[in-house]
């Protein structure tokens, strides 16, 4: 939630515009909702950019065993910390 006020408060000009924030809430209200919903669509991030989005399969990992995947968009933060899914 920290990394969300950072980002929506901070811009190289000083302010951010009122749309590209809503925009900008949206589009993470869109990752959650997808993250946690379990499905797994044809449209959903993690199908249409397979090497920056996890989605749905891997939060579900997370959920299983807790130790894995802890990051619900980016999967390459987990592979940077080690903490992707086993091979």
């Amino acid at each position: 939630m920290a990394i969300n006020i950072c980002v929506q408060n901070m811009s190289p000009w000083g302010f951010k515009h009122p749309l590209s924030r809503a925009f900008h809430n949206l589009i993470v209200i869109y990752l959650l909702c997808e993250s946690h919903s379990g499905y797994d669509l044809p449209f959903q991030s993690h199908r249409v950019l397979p090497p920056i989005f996890g989605g749905s399969p891997r939060h579900e990992l997370h959920r299983r065993r807790g130790d894995i995947c802890y990051h619900q968009f980016f999967k390459w933060i987990d592979g940077l910390r080690g903490c992707g899914p086993p091979e």
